[in-house]
């Protein structure tokens, strides 16, 4: 949780995608987010994580699952 804080403070309590200040409930409440993805070869290192609002955190992971299964021929369009 420490991190998530850290994350959020040294963005300026505004979300890494949107730049929208964050809420303590809601959609854009703060998530942590990996800006390299761990599907992608990203690590938990601190240097690539950062602090998105929860909605940007689930539209982008959305996008990059869509593109993987895609890329693996298992949805088409």
């Amino acid at each position: 949780m420490w991190v998530r804080r850290h994350l959020a403070k040294l963005q300026g309590g505004l979300c890494y995608y949107c730049r929208r200040p964050f809420t303590k409930r809601g959609p854009t409440r703060p998530t942590i987010e990996h800006k390299k993805a761990r599907m992608d070869g990203g690590t938990d290192d601190l240097s690539n994580l950062a602090a998105a609002c929860f909605h940007c955190n689930q539209h982008r992971g959305t996008q990059k699952n869509q593109a993987k299964q895609k890329a693996l021929g298992r949805i088409s369009n």
